[in-house]
């Protein structure tokens, strides 16, 4: 009920308020339009009588003409030798005459305190000037203020010189203008259209020279800044004031008339208080609530009342329900002797049967995927990641770590194992988290078996929130796998390599059988000890499988590796060469052994016209490139991949299917990229986190 009344009450609120907004913006905008057309006509129909006046005084001013130009002719042309009081007191009283040259200047003049008079400062009326001195006839002029702050004002006549040198400009102050000037700036007539409309606070009307025109005085800055934009632009300005609800208008009131010089447009300033505006929608807001307001109290007095009836026996259910959120499903919801509970009582006592089953089941689901996952080979374990503890470690965990799930559930990391394991399994998680997965191979020490090698899987388990919530890790002991693979490595090749020596031994010794000199005989039984070396070699090599470091990766420097390849080579002229810095990268144990394997592809592949071996590194992206190349004959396009498959063997090259695999532990990859004819080039790529500078 509280709800619905301020929804009804609002909805009300809002829709009075924008339609007396828009009914009052539309009365405003009405009578400001209505207020300023009364006004724009008032100052016209006082321009219009005054016209009037002015067309009745210009023949009295063409008489005035013909007797200075008389006097302009004596003097032969030149305004200097004129006798121009002489012409004033012909012309008689209020007569005031004004000779302007050719830059609007006022040379010579009857009437003192407009002597030199500059009217280029007054840009349109110097260029009604110039045109009255270029043309002929009799321009007459509007009434209005002299140019000085004088209050007086003055009917003005302008005729050019026959010489076009001059303008010769007559004055003409009547004491009848006194009358005049009431009817040229009515402010009556003005304060009686304002009076119409309650929104004007004030008023002040402005000529064309930014003069008020009931003083004659010079507004404010402010104002003046204003008043001049609007003499610029000849258009009405609008301002706002909203901090003070003030709107203020630069209305131009354009009465130009092209016959005169002068200009009576007129800017008169208005300004409006919208604050009565926002009055009368405040009001309107507080009428609303307060009904709103006291519609709400005697809502919520009879809300309250009925509450009070029918809270009874919602609050004899809820006790019951509290019960059963408890656990105790054998508990049922009391009967009521309100009608309106009877389905709701039937329905929660339904539900409680339906959970007590549901609960049941839920229990046998539990405990079989817990027995399923507990009886697996592998080993499963769960980590909350808000608290870093373990919640679950099956059987096989218990075996592959040697640790009872009684000594790790309920524990974290650090409680369980030495400082520098808790600190290594942080950053496997942190890796997980990285990249949604971390999948390795991993060196554990146990009691009972020692050295293990542990396949690895850790991923991070999301809740709906997409946060992690738990961290599962499922663990394999390979040791034996991964030692019976790198077994069958080396005796792959070690086998290949030991028979290819013999045969070189061979060859030597039935070549030496065909010498006479010593020196001869010495020269094959060095190269044979060569061979022999090799051989030497590659059996150390084979008794390295008894080292169990053998099985783990660590890290590695890749200069080192390739050293101890080379070292494995028998005596040959081939010049090999390592540009690859002092970089280290996290591999299997036999990195030199693979090296050797590719190496030992080189000299198998075109062994007698090989010279030159190099290994580069090169950044690409975030991996690091390691680029093995050769100057053979290199390795046919249809076999580039057909090498890394199990078994291939062809035309001198032996599958390199181990040497892949033993770097994809690490996730390292390796390509053939070479062009047949050019030599062979293998590219070995090494992700980021596999890589670092040497120590």
């Amino acid at each position: 009920m509280v709800v619905l009344v301020v929804c009804l009450v609002g909805l009300m609120t809002v829709y009075d308020y924008i339609n007396l907004k828009s009914s009052i913006d539309n009365e405003f905008s009405s009578l400001q339009n209505q207020t300023e057309d009364s006004i724009a006509a008032a100052l016209r129909l006082d321009d219009t009588a005054t016209t009037i006046m002015d067309d009745q005084l210009n023949r009295q001013m063409i008489s005035g003409f013909d007797v200075l130009f008389a006097e302009y002719n004596r003097s032969g042309g030149n305004p200097a030798a004129m006798n121009l009081e002489k012409v004033k007191k012909t012309l008689g009283e209020g007569y005031d005459i004004y000779v302007i040259n050719e830059s609007g200047v006022i040379v010579y003049t009857t009437y003192p305190p407009e002597q030199n008079e500059d009217f280029r400062k007054i840009p349109y009326f110097y260029e009604y000037l110039t045109k009255v001195r270029q043309s002929q006839g009799f321009f007459p002029d509007r009434v209005v203020h002299e140019s000085l702050d004088t209050g007086k004002y003055r009917k003005y006549a302008y005729q050019a010189t026959p010489d076009h040198q001059y303008v010769m400009e007559l004055g003409y102050a009547s004491p009848s203008f006194n009358e005049t000037t009431l009817k040229m700036d009515d402010m009556n007539n003005i304060a009686e259209s304002a009076s119409f409309n309650p929104y004007i606070d004030q008023y002040s009307v402005f000529d064309m020279m930014g003069h008020n025109t009931s003083d004659d005085s010079l507004p404010d800055n402010r104002t003046e800044s204003y008043v001049l934009q609007v003499i610029a632009n000849r258009q009405t300005l609008q301002t706002d004031d909203p901090m003070n609800h003030r709107e203020i208008r630069y209305l131009f009131v354009d009465m130009k008339n092209p016959r005169y010089g002068s200009d009576m447009s007129r800017i008169v300033e208005i300004t409006y208080n919208t604050g009565r505006v926002q009055d009368a929608l405040n009001h309107l807001v507080f009428i609303h609530l307060l009904f709103g307001g006291c519609a709400l109290l005697i809502g919520c007095i009879l809300a309250y009342a009925f509450s009070r009836q029918m809270n009874r026996p919602i609050v004899k259910i809820a006790h019951d329900a509290d019960i059963i959120a408890s656990g105790d499903f054998e508990h049922r919801i009391g009967t009521t002797q309100a009608r309106e509970f009877v389905i709701l009582e039937k329905s929660i006592n339904t539900m409680v049967d339906s959970l007590k089953a549901a609960t049941q089941r839920l229990k046998d689901d539990e405990i079989f995927r817990r027995d399923l996952i507990d009886q697996m080979p592998v080993g499963i374990f769960l980590k909350k990641m808000d608290t870093g503890r373990y919640v679950f470690w099956n059987r096989a965990s218990e075996e592959i770590f040697e640790r009872p799930a009684t000594d790790v559930i309920g524990k974290s990391d650090e409680e369980i194992f030495p400082a520098a394991m808790a600190a290594q399994i942080k950053g496997e998680d942190a890796e997980a988290l990285a990249s949604r997965v971390e999948i390795k191979y991993k060196k554990i020490t146990t009691k009972m078996h020692g050295d293990r090698v542990i396949h690895m899987i850790v991923v991070p388990i999301y809740d709906s929130k997409r946060s992690v919530r738990y961290m599962l890790g499922i663990a394999e002991d390979v040791t034996d796998e991964a030692m019976t693979l790198k077994k069958d490595l080396i005796f792959s090749i070690t086998r290949s390599d030991i028979l290819d020596q013999l045969a070189i031994i061979m060859t030597y010794l039935e070549r030496a059988q065909l010498k006479t000199t010593k020196d001869d005989m010495q020269m094959f039984f060095d190269k044979t000890i060569g061979s022999v070396e090799s051989i030497k070699n590659q059996i150390a090599y084979v008794g390295a499988l008894q080292d169990p470091g053998l099985i783990t990766p660590r890290w590695q420097s890749v200069h080192q590796a390739f050293a101890e390849a080379i070292q494995m080579l028998p005596e040959h002229s081939v010049d090999i060469k390592a540009d690859i810095g002092d970089t280290e990268i996290f591999a299997d144990p036999l990195l030199p052994r693979i090296f050797f394997s590719l190496l030992s592809l080189s000299f198998r592949r075109d062994g007698s016209t090989l010279s030159k071996i190099q290994m580069t590194t090169q950044r690409r992206g975030e991996s690091l490139i390691l680029v093995y190349e050769d100057d053979s004959k290199g390795i046919p396009t249809r076999e580039k991949e057909r090498i890394f498959e199990f078994g291939y063997c062809h035309e001198n090259i032996v599958s390199l299917f181990l040497t892949r695999e033993l770097l994809g532990f690490t996730g390292i990859t390796i390509t053939e990229t070479g062009e047949p004819g050019r030599g062979a080039r293998f590219e070995i790529v090494v992700p980021k986190g596999r890589f670092r500078p040497g120590k």
